[in-house]
């Protein structure tokens, strides 16, 4: 059984009862512990009058670390609250978007897909540049940038993959032959070639210059097994050490050494090397619950972190497939939306309301990379 990492909710407008516009009367705000899907605990911060500190209750404390950063220790356990610099939500009214993706070159960018079918552009300020109406037939479910930032890729419940001009909104190559909803899409180097994965149990590779599928990877135990999400890495060790024995197609670019990570509808893990088409790897469904999300180790290629419908996060070492290495219940029963890996930090979405952030550390004694689950960092949203 896993783990637990304890999340807790502050009330969102809490900054505004600790700044008080009757500083002469004591105020209060509450913080939510879940213990569990049956449990919450509520803790109430009181501000006392005149400024004389908070009254957290017994043995529990409250702190302002810096502007956007706070500290609760309550029932003995530590939790951190950053709450958000620049709220751009309220400028982006009027839809539902299922998808988000940004890109620095020259100038920060950020795409939004929404539950329409529609793709809008922004600035760095959030002001739209381009908008496009009626992408898709059906909801955006995931949109990248190209590594240049002139052009994005789109995928989509109406099955289709669509390359879009982030400048004009022109679409110079539609990509089709998944047989059920698109769920992710991964960009091989400058983006000659891309993966897209399916509910339909498949993994495409793509050449967008011609629109042509050169390659269907499948689970080959079950080659319906829907994949819900892709991440690809590099085996910079196998590339230095082996000359490739197969030979790439003429519409192939960059793919040598390259592997794709999917996480299926049954749990199931899979590794294949999209060079040589192979599956390389299956890791079991330890926890029989979806797998939702994945994400590399930026630092360390062998280690992936799962995300599972029944709210577990897992990490699991590719060169000992058989069980993972370490496992924690984020909000147990809630499903984890997505996953990202930055640096020596992972990030994690769970349910409708929980986003937290978590420190990857160094095991002292095996040196292998190890989730820092005492104290989670958690987002608040107002």
């Amino acid at each position: 059984m896993g783990k637990n990492i304890t999340v807790a909710h502050i009330q969102y407008d809490f900054e505004a009862v600790l700044e008080g516009e009757e500083p002469d009367n004591d105020r209060e705000f509450y913080i939510n512990i879940d213990r569990n899907l049956n449990e919450i605990k509520e803790h109430k911060m009181v501000v006392l009058a005149n400024g004389r500190g908070i009254d957290a209750g017994e043995g529990n404390k409250f702190k302002k670390l810096s502007s956007h950063l706070y500290r609760a220790q309550l029932d003995g356990q530590n939790f951190l609250f950053n709450t958000i610099k620049r709220d751009c939500s309220k400028t982006l009214k009027g839809a539902d978007y299922t998808s988000v993706d940004t890109i620095k070159v020259h100038m920060r960018r950020f795409i939004l897909g929404t539950t329409k079918g529609d793709i809008k552009v922004l600035d760095s300020n959030f002001n739209l540049e381009t908008e496009i109406h009626q992408a898709h037939a059906g909801e955006i479910s995931t949109i990248k940038f190209f590594p240049s930032g002139e052009a994005l890729i789109s995928g989509s419940q109406d099955m289709r993959l669509k390359i879009w001009s982030v400048k004009d909104g022109s679409n110079p190559r539609t990509l089709i032959g998944h047989r059920a909803k698109i769920t992710d899409i991964a960009i091989i180097d400058r983006g000659r070639n891309v993966l897209s994965a399916s509910l339909d149990g498949s993994i495409r590779l793509w050449e967008c210059g011609t629109a042509t599928t050169i390659h269907t990877f499948n689970r080959k135990e079950n080659p319906n097994d829907g994949v819900n999400s892709i991440v690809t890495f590099m085996d910079t060790h196998k590339l230095s050490l082996e000359i490739p024995t197969f030979k790439s197609t003429n519409l192939e670019f960059g793919t040598c050494g390259k592997h794709v990570i999917a996480g299926h509808v049954s749990g199931v893990i899979t590794v294949h090397d999209v060079f040589s088409k192979e599956q390389t790897i299956q890791l079991p469904s330890k926890f029989t619950s979806a797998c939702n999300s994945l994400a590399i180790d930026v630092n360390e290629a062998n280690y992936v972190y799962a995300g599972y419908e029944n709210g577990m996060l897992a990490q699991w070492d590719l060169t000992s497939p058989e069980c993972p290495v370490d496992e924690f219940f984020v909000n147990e029963g809630i499903p984890i939306n997505s996953l990202y890996c930055v640096s020596d930090t992972l990030f994690v979405s769970s349910g409708p309301d929980t986003s937290l952030k978590l420190d990857i550390i160094r095991d002292p004694g095996t040196q292998r990379p190890k989730i820092a689950s005492k104290t989670p960092y958690l987002f608040c949203f107002q």
